[in-house]
């Protein structure tokens, strides 16, 4: 595996929106440059009632647990994000 950053930035349209990455991880950080909020899931169904609820402006690291550190957490490659607008999502343990 290449060591290098795995980022992407992603238009939203407003309907729960897959991010893939090519390696699985645990943890994420993701970025909110729309105007409104936006809510991350590591469901497909990206519920705002169960997502992590992150405001314009600002950004928030997403894990799924922590359970054993990095060797029991739980990893997946994709990430699901709800709302309007431009985001940016980084896997920070993969």
């Amino acid at each position: 595996m290449a060591l290098t950053q795995q980022v992407q930035r992603v238009t939203l349209s407003g309907a729960a929106t897959p991010v893939n990455f090519d390696y699985p991880s645990g943890k994420y950080l993701v970025k909110n440059y729309s105007s409104g909020d936006i809510y991350v899931s590591f469901e497909s169904t990206c519920n705002p009632a169960t997502s992590i609820r992150i405001v314009s402006g600002y950004g928030q690291v997403c894990e799924i647990n922590e359970r054993g550190g990095a060797a029991g957490q739980e990893k997946q490659k994709t990430i699901y994000i709800n709302g309007p607008g431009e985001v940016e999502v980084q896997q920070l343990w993969f």
